[in-house]
């Protein structure tokens, strides 16, 4: 048995003493080991591991081979891109099979063939669920609800919104609008408007860098059809406002990506790396349009899917979008698929819920209630008897 101590400093990372140790074998995973060997080791982080065991400690970039990943508490799971892993879970490879993770706190690890490892990440702050209201029934509350949320013909802002950014060219997109056949594009610096203007047919423009954005400033897009309806009604200011990196922090951010692309080979993994790299810095438009673009390269999986509607349910704020992604994410999950089916269909409760559609809403808590249940997560299952009771109460009131 071999004993690693790690300590990472960082506002999402917390150190601990790591005991890397054998595991359970597989008949076609690892070698003879005796459990009686881990279960005093264990003690060591029992304790943190049963308060974070729905907080997961990273994500798996790629597989090949036989694999299998084992939770806490006994289940098997198959893992795909984007399958998180949470402390404790048991990470297995055949003699032809690899695993390349990332952690929570973004480094890249590599089980490698025949090997047997317990998760080895550092356990993970959960920032996810304190971004917005704390009833989670109205969470997150916008204001345009009634316009963007039900697919009203205004051309409210899809990207950049509520998101640091990278770069200063990016990519500008916005809601089509039936009848519109330009859109008239300006920009906001403090309230009053750049020297800048371009009119586009589509719904998508790249901005050209001129003039030059400044990091520290907040800008906001507005977009005109030529029907005369603006981004801009009735939305309150503030709510989809972006601004630029500061330099420091886009040097990190390169550091981190290079690190990246000089540890993972594969594309497709390392833009699924990099996305997180860019939601960790709050890059958020550059990640959505990140994992956005796997699927058109031929790697849809069930948990980028929610990724990105989680994105754009609880950063970006737009529900039409949230609602497409967790139901393709449903639709690509394997009926088996305890894990991804049930935050997926949590998800697509809460945006119903954030449209006033409740009954939609109590049909998906319902279904999560029973797969929470099954993962006994209990506090889960608690919070969505009490949000069951209040949609409920919405729905008679309508």
């Amino acid at each position: 048995m071999k004993k690693r101590t790690t300590v990472i400093m960082g506002a999402s990372a917390i150190a601990f003493t790591l005991i890397a140790i054998d595991i359970l074998p597989h008949p076609h995973f690892g070698s003879d080991t005796n459990l009686s060997k881990i279960s005093a080791n264990n003690l060591i982080i029992s304790s943190a591991i049963a308060a974070t065991t729905r907080i997961p400690n990273g994500q798996i970039l790629n597989i090949s081979g036989e694999v299998q990943l084992q939770r806490q508490d006994g289940r098997n799971i198959r893992p795909t891109a984007g399958t998180p892993i949470y402390p404790g879970d048991k990470l297995q490879t055949a003699q032809n099979g690899q695993i390349t993770i990332q952690c929570a706190d973004l480094g890249i690890k590599s089980i490698k063939s025949g090997e047997n490892q317990l998760n080895s990440c550092l356990l993970a702050s959960d920032k996810s669920k304190s971004e917005c209201n704390k009833n989670l029934i109205r969470c997150p509350d916008r204001g345009d609800d009634k316009i963007a949320w039900n697919n009203a013909p205004i051309p409210y802002i899809i990207s950049p919104r509520r998101t640091q950014l990278l770069g200063n060219k990016p990519t500008l997109r916005w809601n089509p609008v039936a009848g519109a056949t330009s859109y008239k594009l300006s920009i906001l610096e403090k309230n009053a408007k750049l020297n800048w203007e371009m009119t586009v047919k589509g719904t998508e423009a790249v901005y050209p860098g001129e003039p030059v954005l400044k990091p520290g400033v907040k800008y906001r897009l507005i977009v005109e059809t030529n029907t005369g309806v603006s981004s801009e009604s009735p939305l309150s200011e503030g709510d989809s406002e972006f601004s630029l990196l500061d330099e420091k922090e886009v040097e990190r951010v390169k550091e981190a990506v290079g690190a990246i692309e000089q540890q993972v080979q594969n594309a497709a993994s390392q833009k699924l790396a990099i996305a997180q790299v860019y939601r960790s810095a709050n890059l958020i438009a550059e990640a959505i349009e990140i994992l956005e673009s796997l699927p058109a390269a031929g790697v849809e999986t069930a948990p980028i899917y929610r990724k990105l509607g989680e994105m754009y349910q609880g950063r970006s704020q737009l529900m039409p979008q949230a609602e497409i992604y967790y139901k393709r994410a449903i639709d690509k999950a394997k009926p088996d698929d305890i894990e991804e089916l049930t935050d997926a269909r949590y998800g697509l409760a809460q945006v119903y819920s954030s449209m006033r559609n409740y009954p939609e809403a109590i049909q998906y808590l319902k279904l999560a209630k029973e797969g929470y249940q099954t993962l006994k997560d209990l506090l889960m299952v608690e919070k969505i008897g009490k949000q069951l009771q209040d949609a409920q109460r919405r729905k008679d009131r309508q």
